[in-house]
């Protein structure tokens, strides 16, 4: 069984987030600013991506247990429940893990576990996805991973009844259907899945709170963020883009501003709420 450190049990003096998607861009970002700020992070990556973390495991290694870090690819139900240890100096109290023992069942055995925040950052854009040639894997690939993916892992925290303040899932202006972008070439999959994001976590907040659940859902627009994803040729001007240390300091005072009045709602990163 993994064994959580202390710092993770919620009668300690600090806050815990954990990070769906931590192993590049934005996800990573809000690693590294939250283990400035001294909080207490619970990370997950995507195996056939953690080189990408090489950086991030040094430095978490070396505060004794803070951020606690998983493989789990949000393409996989199996793998969402069952996420083992991604590597040993960032778990020192780890012991074998059971493969037959999922993560939700690791985390509810732990007495007193809270969740402050959740940050659900698993995204793909494939370029281009265009409605008139994009293949139905195309379209698969992108609602596997930017809709149902987030909105499964979601749904298994929440059955796990830890207490969870916050899940923000991270949309885009892309799935606005109010303020449709035009000038998109090539976005139509991608588009879609943010918008089915969006539907889906409004959704999720309406049922919580007829459950007198007072887990706050939130989706976030980022902003045009200069990520490895965002690294494609595109037929249009990108206007105001910004760094991921921009926008993640920005998007974490959004967040934590945010309280159960604001559940179901959409907001940027510039603390705006966006039209879905």
């Amino acid at each position: 069984m993994n064994q959580i450190p202390d710092v993770l049990y919620a009668d300690q003096d600090f806050t815990t987030w954990l990070i769906v998607g931590a192993s590049r861009g934005i996800g990573l970002e809000f690693v590294r600013q939250l283990l400035a700020k001294g909080e207490r992070i619970i990370a997950t990556v995507r195996e056939p991506w953690a080189s990408h973390a090489s950086g991030l495991w040094g430095q978490a290694g070396s505060d004794h247990g803070r951020c606690q870090m998983y493989v789990c690819d949000v393409l996989s139900e199996d793998s969402i429940a069952v996420c083992v240890s991604l590597h040993p100096i960032i778990c020192p109290r780890t012991t074998t893990i059971d493969p037959l023992q999922t993560f939700v069942a690791q985390i509810s055995a732990i007495p007193n576990l809270k969740i402050d925040y959740v940050v659900i950052n698993a995204g793909v854009l494939r370029y281009p996805n265009r409605s008139t040639e994009a293949s139905f894997d195309e379209f698969t690939f992108h609602l596997h991973t930017n809709t149902i993916g987030p909105i499964i892992t979601a749904q298994k925290l929440l059955q796990t009844h830890i207490p969870i303040g916050t899940i923000v899932f991270m949309s885009s202006d892309s799935g606005s259907q109010a303020n449709f972008r035009e000038m998109e070439d090539g976005f139509a999959a991608y588009a879609a899945s943010k918008a089915a994001l969006n539907m889906s976590l409004r959704h999720m907040a309406a049922e919580l709170k007829r459950k007198d659940d007072d887990t706050i859902i939130l989706a976030m627009h980022p902003g045009e963020v200069a990520t490895d994803m965002a690294n494609v040729a595109l037929p249009w001007e990108v206007q105001g883009i910004i760094t991921p240390e921009e926008s993640v300091k920005m998007m974490m005072n959004v967040i934590q501003s945010k309280g159960i009045q604001h559940s179901g709602t959409f907001w940027t990163w510039e603390n705006k709420p966006y039209a879905w």
